[in-house]
């Protein structure tokens, strides 16, 4: 069996027995103890230290305290090693360069994580080495944890937990959720798209934030004939608002993890298609207030190879469109690579007139 220290509790009924006159071996007896623990418990905070009785919390305590300072001694990074590391992080090596280059030259083996537990203890006490460094002057994830963000992550619906149809993209109703942003703090592009049919909804939102986000999703998804059933996002924070969103919309708003883009592929393949019209860093409220309609519709009736070169219009409401005759027909925005003003491109507002049902 193991050898383990005794506990506060146990030290509480060794004070009260000591007090009581019991000697090491009935009071080993009585917890249950080797006798010789007992008597080193004695010996390291017995009562004849500085003429004092035996206390159970000062000898819990003390215990606690030479667990520490043996940590400390035995540590790995200390001396001319420690000196040596500490230098080189001033001059902004990274861990694992250090580490690497240790271990080139004097076949020094350590490991980079030793180095950044290092800077930790560091910065715990109020020391500089983790402005050294790249993301150390930041609120990093190493030295500070939200217990915002951890309440956020626990009463999140997680993508694992979505439902097959929505992961099979078997029937409609399953849609994620994105922003294109333009200029830093301004307005933005709130995109929707059904994982089946790559139906597209486009709102603008005057500012990127959970009440403007929120609204501008209840407005693009009410407004459809077919009913939402789940919505996926990531985890920025215009999205963080689930709870009311959920209560209000009446479908499961499910969140991918973290860095993760590729399990909401759908709607990072429409984004980059946004962006042959809307550059990056532009100011989208400058532009026609009709481009996010115009965006939609064009989206709407592109052919997609996914689709069998149907567009996610035909394949939404289960239609067949004759798209190609020799009538000049406009649907959305007619875009020219030799427009460089996006406000100078033309859209057409009776885009569906010149579509034949077949």
């Amino acid at each position: 069996m193991s050898y383990r220290q005794l506990s506060l509790d146990e030290r509480y009924q060794l004070q009260t027995l000591l007090g009581q006159g019991f000697g090491p071996t009935e009071i080993a007896r009585a917890l249950g103890r080797h006798p010789s623990t007992i008597s080193r418990e004695i010996r390291r905070n017995g009562p004849w230290r500085d003429g004092k009785p035996y206390k159970a919390a000062a000898g819990h305590h003390e215990t606690h305290l030479r667990r520490i300072a043996k940590g400390e001694r035995s540590r790995k990074i200390q001396g001319a090693l420690q000196t040596l590391i500490e230098a080189k992080l001033h001059l902004s090596w990274s861990p694992e360069q250090i580490a690497g280059r240790l271990s080139l030259e004097h076949g020094v083996s350590i490991s980079h994580e030793t180095i950044y537990q290092h800077v930790i203890r560091d910065a715990r006490r109020k020391g500089t080495l983790r402005y050294c460094l790249r993301f150390g002057g930041y609120k990093h994830h190493r030295f500070k944890k939200s217990n915002l963000g951890e309440a956020t992550r626990r009463r999140k619906h997680w993508l694992r937990l979505r439902c097959a149809a929505a992961n099979k993209r078997t029937e409609l109703g399953h849609w994620e959720r994105d922003c294109v942003l333009g200029e830093r703090g301004g307005a933005a592009f709130l995109t929707l798209v059904d994982r089946k049919s790559r139906y597209t909804r486009i709102r603008r939102v005057e500012k990127v934030d959970t009440a403007h986000v929120a609204a501008a999703t209840i407005d693009a998804l009410n407004t459809l004939p077919e009913p939402a059933k789940t919505l996926t996002n990531d985890n920025g924070t215009e999205f963080q608002q689930d709870a009311s969103l959920q209560k209000k919309l009446g479908v499961p708003i499910y969140f991918t993890d973290p860095s993760s883009p590729w399990q909401r592929g759908s709607i990072e393949n429409l984004n980059g298609l946004i962006r042959q019209y809307v550059g990056k860093g532009v100011d989208i409220a400058a532009m026609p207030s009709w481009l996010a309609t115009a965006l939609e519709i064009t989206l709407n009736f592109r052919p997609r190879k996914i689709l069998g070169y149907r567009t996610p219009h035909e394949v939404h409401f289960c239609q067949a469109l004759t798209l190609l005759s020799n009538q000049r027909m406009h649907f959305g925005l007619e875009f020219s690579r030799r427009i460089r003003n996006l406000a100078q491109a033309t859209c057409c507002c009776h885009w569906f007139a010149g579509a034949r049902c077949a």
